[in-house]
């Protein structure tokens, strides 16, 4: 039964793959043929008959994409979406090349649009991340790309891994539960799963349970042990992932390099990197600059509505920490009545629990008392932010990077300092896609250095689309 759902779900894959591409060169072809020389006096000239088209881009494409997505390991391994998408638009790319490459080849340029070609990548970069998440949703409705999986430990790790499967549906991965080393564990929930059994009793679970999958996330654990574990799990586990334990790695930016036979780790620091730096500026003027000209209308009537509000200045200008130390004035729509820190002050001590909530968030999720009416409106829809891209044109902040934290908050930020100093704060960031106001301390402090040491303009395109979705959604805004 297993081997049969496995098959389904490669077929239903490879399908999705054939319908985006065909869809790409179908739309790609009707754009050409009906709306481009109605645009550009230079494509008056129909294309070739869409059979053709077909013939030489549609038919190479499906045995090339195929071929190469399954060379990325597309086909059987499972990632979380925008990991997926990153691996499918440099696949893409590199199918239409060599389908460019095969047509010349094979001297059928002549009978081939090059125009459908380009649109048809474009619309492919689009539709296959769509479509490929669209099935995978209905395969985990029907119970078919669920893949059963035992996590082998009970500690901090071992939860995280956890709570990320379940946050990322799409990996298909059902949590059966936990084993553990403490006998007195067994029975209890861990991140909404249970711990099922001893680490000792894998291979009887496994058969029983119908596992495939073997998770081992240990704090302290020998060479030795570990490699009995593994042994272990071998005999009756099809994948198997071992969970390193070097501190919060996640937030290190591990990355795996080679000496020969010798595996090492690296330690990266990708933002601090002078190229990264200079792509990333780049990107981010360019995107800043048009972004600007569209919201300067929007910038003038949120200041008419402040002044309206409640008296006094329509920005309001705190100091933050910068890079390399420096303390620059950071520039927001006022949100708050003047004597807000005395409003705050009375309020706390009137009412204890949402003093235990300030020590710990340094927000008040409800009934602020210092925030004006209007105030509440921006606030929810973060619009109080748009003034830091005055912040951005001076260079004291960038678009995208870590949050820019109060000086009072230095101590608190601890040892982190050291590496979230050396770049610019940003107007967003992993932590205003994450949860933003319902986030600890601390872990904003990890999403930070794991951002600076991760950095990407990947990364930065995410970021992108979900600083939109959460401006829709108003996730974690108080």
């Amino acid at each position: 039964m297993y081997k049969l759902r496995k098959l389904i779900c490669l077929i239903s894959l490879i399908i999705s793959d054939i319908v985006a591409l065909l869809s790409s060169f179908l739309i790609a072809y009707f754009f050409r043929s009906q709306i481009l020389p109605h645009v550009i006096s230079g494509f008056k000239e129909g294309p070739l008959p869409l059979a053709i088209q077909l013939r030489y881009g549609f038919l190479y494409g499906v045995i090339i994409i195929i071929f190469v997505l399954s060379f990325e390991k597309l086909y059987t391994k499972r990632f979380i979406f925008w990991e997926e998408t990153r691996h499918l638009l440099k696949s893409i790319t590199l199918s239409f090349i060599l389908i460019m490459m095969v047509v010349f080849v094979s001297r059928r340029y002549t009978q081939f649009s090059r125009a459908v070609i380009i649109f048809a990548w474009l619309l492919s970069l689009v539709l296959f991340p769509f479509l490929r998440l669209t099935v995978k949703k209905f395969l985990v409705k029907l119970n078919l790309w669920k893949k059963k999986v035992i996590i082998l430990g009970t500690n901090g790790i071992a939860k995280m891994v956890a709570q990320e499967i379940k946050k990322n549906k799409t990996l298909g991965y059902e949590i059966i539960g936990f084993l553990t080393d403490d006998k007195k564990k067994i029975g209890k929930k861990l991140g909404g799963s249970k711990i099922i059994g001893e680490i000792a009793q894998f291979e009887e679970l496994s058969k029983n349970l119908g596992t495939k999958d073997a998770i081992i996330a240990f704090s302290i654990i020998s060479q030795n042990k570990l490699i009995r574990v593994m042994e272990q799990c071998e005999k009756t586990a099809e994948t198997i992932r071992v969970i390193p334990n070097v501190g919060n790695v996640f937030t290190m930016g591990i990355e795996i390099e080679k000496f020969g036979d010798v595996l090492s780790l690296s330690v990266a620091r990708n933002l601090i990197k002078p190229w990264n730096i200079l792509i990333k500026g780049l990107f981010e003027f360019i995107l800043v600059f048009i972004l600007s000209i569209f919201l300067l209308p929007v910038f003038l009537i949120i200041a008419m509505a402040i002044k309206i509000d409640s008296s006094g200045p329509v920005l309001f200008i705190q100091e933050r920490l910068g890079e390399g130390n420096k303390i620059f004035r950071c520039f927001k729509f006022r949100s708050m009545y003047l004597d807000g820190d005395r409003r705050l002050e009375k309020y706390l001590k009137e009412n204890p629990k949402i003093q235990k909530e300030w020590d710990k968030y340094q927000k008040i999720k409800e009934k602020d008392p210092r925030v004006t009416r209007m105030g509440k409106i921006i606030r929810k829809y973060s619009l109080d932010e748009f003034p830091q891209l005055i912040n951005f044109f001076k260079r004291d902040m960038n678009l995208m990077g870590p949050r820019p934290y109060m000086p009072r908050e230095k101590e608190r930020i601890g040892k982190s300092y050291q590496i979230i100093s050396r770049v610019k704060p940003g107007i967003t960031g992993l932590w205003q896609v994450r949860g933003r106001n319902i986030l600890p301390f601390r872990e904003r402090l990890l999403l930070d250095e794991y951002y600076i040491r991760n950095w990407s303009l990947w990364i930065d395109l995410i970021i992108l689309v979900k600083t939109i979705k959460v401006f829709i959604t108003r996730e974690g805004a108080y």
